[in-house]
């Protein structure tokens, strides 16, 4: 793969997950999620999404991929993933001082060559 490859690949990538975040937006709303804040970047860490829902403030993760990628979006999960996440919610608690209830959750989707979602699944308490 040379570096013009590359840098399409990696637009691509981003447009995705740009789709992705928008789909999971509204997804989150049509499920009675305030949205707070997107991507909210903190040091080198960003939250894809900081909503409230009821008493919880959530933190929420959005993973996207397209029918031709290998794999599910779940698969991207890891436990360093998780890790930082955690921390980066950890810092957003700190910094803010905020005091209630907090929960990391997962929105996956996989969005075909049309843009039309293929899967998406909202999982609550990933951290």
């Amino acid at each position: 793969m040379n570096e013009n490859t590359q840098i399409k690949n990696s637009g691509k990538k981003i447009e995705l997950g740009k789709k992705g975040e928008e789909i999971a937006a509204g997804f989150l709303k049509d499920a009675g999620f305030k949205i707070l804040k997107r991507n909210y970047m903190i040091g080198h860490s960003d939250i894809d999404i900081l909503a409230k829902y009821n008493e919880f403030l959530v933190f929420v993760e959005v993973r996207t991929k397209s029918k031709d990628d290998q794999g599910m979006p779940e698969d991207t999960l890891t436990k360093k993933k998780l890790r930082r996440m955690k921390n980066t919610a950890e810092l957003y608690i700190a910094f803010n001082h905020y005091e209630g209830p907090a929960r990391l959750d997962a929105v996956c989707i996989i969005l075909d060559n049309s843009d039309r979602i293929n899967h998406l699944e909202h999982y609550e308490g990933v951290g």
